[in-house]
């Protein structure tokens, strides 16, 4: 059984963020927070879909909201416990393993959060493979399991139980509840049985993010370029290299919206984002959109910034990695390709 320990949240921290594709949220604040409850309460355990047991209750968790808004608010834990305990009053049964919603950004650090207090295994898996701003984009969305009943809760602790019809029902009535909870919340939904598990997410992903960090950290060290180390490592491209200018971003309907332009040698190439980056331009050419991720890095140390630390005058870097297979097929580029997003997709292929 692997554990996590704090020698790995650096690494989890540049890996997820790397995955979020500028979404998921900074896991900088997560990271500490499960610091100190490591700390405290010792290392977590990581399992496989193959240590799972069929009687198993596995609750993926998840935050919601706008990301900038948890720069200001920041999250307090109390609302995780909250969905636990609502969890167990709710079935009658208490969760036995946990999993993140979405391996991006700082959601990988969600359900370490409350696992190293309650010493309940954390799943080696997540439902996206990346981080997607709506929580009908999922694996198990694509092999139709239900999405409810799912637990809300705020960082005051107040909660509520939702029954919809579907999933897109859920992330409508989800993402006004987050708006109402002050543009950030957290959740539990897509619960399932161990036996639903297989096949129906994205397995080793916690996995994923850690030796992708690992590959950033060990370029450093070894004052190489670790764009290039990761770039090679997840058989990405390097769309472009310059300096961030002309950042336009507000937050509507509970999402971070807006665009970026990075100048490279004297061009200009924008980019497209809501919480997550989903589409790169330059001039009338299309260079990527989702679901490739886009990931964008500060230039030199290779770190990955997030959506909500955009800021003028930074030396980047924007690469893209190719999406998990499930997203690659016609069901998967129906649910999350860009014209989800209002973007004209790329004719003639089926992967971006």
């Amino acid at each position: 059984m692997k554990q996590i320990t704090v020698n790995d949240l650096e690494k989890l921290s540049i890996g997820s963020a790397i995955l979020g594709s500028g979404g998921g949220g900074d896991p900088s604040y997560p990271l500490l927070m499960v610091k100190n409850a490591i700390e405290k309460y010792g290392p977590i355990d990581v399992i496989s879909i193959e240590d799972l047991k069929e009687n198993d209750l596995v609750i993926p968790l998840s935050f919601m909201g706008a990301p900038l808004i948890n720069t200001e608010r920041l999250q307090s834990g109390s609302e995780l416990e909250a969905i636990l305990q609502t969890i167990e009053k709710r079935l009658g049964q208490k969760p036995t393993v946990l999993m993140p919603a979405e391996i991006g950004g700082a959601n990988a650090f969600t359900p370490l959060l409350i696992a190293a207090k309650r010493r309940i295994p954390v799943l080696d898996a997540d439902m996206i493979g990346r981080a997607f701003p709506e929580l009908q984009m999922s694996s198990c969305y694509l092999r139709e399991l239900s999405a409810t009943p799912a637990v809300m809760a705020d960082c005051m602790g107040n909660t509520i139980i939702l029954e919809t019809r579907d999933a897109n029902t859920l992330e409508r009535m989800a993402r006004a509840i987050t708006v109402a909870m002050g543009s950030s919340s957290a959740v539990g939904f897509y619960f399932m049985s161990g036996s639903d598990v297989a096949g129906s997410v994205i397995p080793n992903t916690l996995s994923q993010a850690l030796a992708l960090g690992e590959i950033v950290i060990k370029a450093r060290e070894e004052s190489t370029d670790p764009i290039s180390a990761l770039v090679e490592a997840s058989n990405g491209r390097i769309l472009g290299r310059g300096t961030l200018i002309d950042i336009d971003q507000s937050i509507e309907k509970g999402f971070l919206q807006g665009s970026a332009s990075i100048l490279c040698e004297g061009e200009k190439m924008k980019l497209f984002f809501q919480n997550e980056f989903l589409l790169a331009k330059k001039g009338e050419d299309i260079l990527s959109s989702t679901p490739e991720l886009l990931v964008l890095l500060e230039e030199n140390s290779g770190t990955p910034i997030t959506s909500e630390a955009l800021r003028y005058g930074l030396q980047v870097a924007l690469i893209a990695i190719p999406a998990p297979e499930i997203w690659q097929t016609p069901e998967g580029l129906e649910l999350v390709g860009p014209q989800v997003f209002g973007y004209e997709p790329i004719q003639g292929e089926a992967i971006l």
